[in-house]
């Protein structure tokens, strides 16, 4: 939602994550719910200058992000009676405005009885469906959510043989996004760029803080590893940079940005996906899940260190 994380959001997530916040009736007027590390943004994380959808706009859009709505978290994990979107959120304040206008109201959020390949083809649909075929501009900012590198327990019924299986289907689904837009006519002016939400599992051997960052497109140098000292403020000023919108915040002013990864000349050349291995994942016989089981919920701290 911002730059970089207040005081208040860094010591609640921690409280969070130790299962030491829970909600008290009582403990702060009108509120109905004391959510934990995945929920929305509270009152007392508005930044003054608002959040980075405020930011964006006017002039912006950014479909693919699942829509907010009131239930339970017993109810946001099953797959068939929440579609098309495939989660709910607890929520104490309304969604950002130009966040909700823009969202889209079919593209699933995170639901891992649902295949990322089916979040692939959503969002290639919408993205022929309202620009394509109509001939309408590009918004100028695209958030797509793939969930599946969280993992969940193998479901070979359902085509996931493996935990791991969850992962080949996350990175077939974004090489099918990567390789739609760049058969665009939208191609030669496009930086993309994939991160995770956070470190996980993932810890690597220098720092346990540390995500991977992947950048795709034609202005990218090729096989290139940046050894700029970055972060998330970072990449945001990237992106900022290259929309012409000025920093957010002292965080992202002050941030190294990844201007080196750049080429002075585009390589116009289209992506292909890559084939995935069967024995890992066959994408044909991805489904949702029939067992109407929940599946895992997001940031649980419990499912963490599972």
């Amino acid at each position: 939602m911002g730059a970089c994380p207040n005081a208040w959001t860094e010591s609640s997530l921690l409280a969070a994550y130790s299962e030491k916040k829970d909600f008290r009736l009582g403990a702060a007027p009108g509120r109905r719910l004391f959510a934990g590390s995945a929920s929305s943004v509270h009152p007392e994380e508005q930044l003054e200058a608002g959040t980075i959808w405020h930011h964006f706009w006017p002039g912006m859009a950014y479909p693919s992000i699942t829509s907010a709505k009131d239930s339970s978290w017993r109810e946001s994990t099953r797959a068939g009676d929440l579609e098309p979107t495939g989660a709910r959120f607890l929520t104490n304040v309304p969604m950002p405005e130009p966040l909700y206008r823009n969202t889209s109201r079919q593209y699933p959020g995170f639901n891992m009885n649902i295949p990322d390949q089916y979040r692939a083809s959503q969002f290639i649909h919408e993205i022929a469906e309202k620009y394509v075929d109509t001939g309408s501009d590009l918004p100028q900012f695209l958030f797509v959510y793939l969930p599946g590198d969280h993992m969940a327990d193998a479901r070979p019924e359902d085509g996931y043989p493996y935990r791991e299986s969850f992962v080949a289907d996350n990175d077939l689904a974004l090489g099918r996004i990567l390789e739609y837009l760049s058969g665009t006519k939208w191609w030669n002016q496009m930086a993309v760029f994939v991160t995770e939400d956070d470190a996980e599992g993932g810890v690597d051997h220098i720092d346990a803080h540390r995500t991977l960052l992947l950048g795709a497109g034609p202005w990218f140098k090729k096989n290139y590893v940046s050894h700029t000292n970055t972060s998330f403020p970072g990449l945001l000023k990237t992106i900022f940079r290259l929309l012409h919108v000025p920093p957010l915040s002292l965080f992202d002013g002050t941030a190294s940005d990844l201007s080196d990864c750049f080429a002075s000349r585009p390589d116009p050349a289209r992506y292909r996906a890559l084939p995935v291995d069967k024995r890992l994942f066959d994408p044909a016989a991805a489904r949702a899940s029939r067992s109407g089981r929940p599946g895992p919920r997001m940031d649980d701290a419990r499912e963490v260190r599972k």
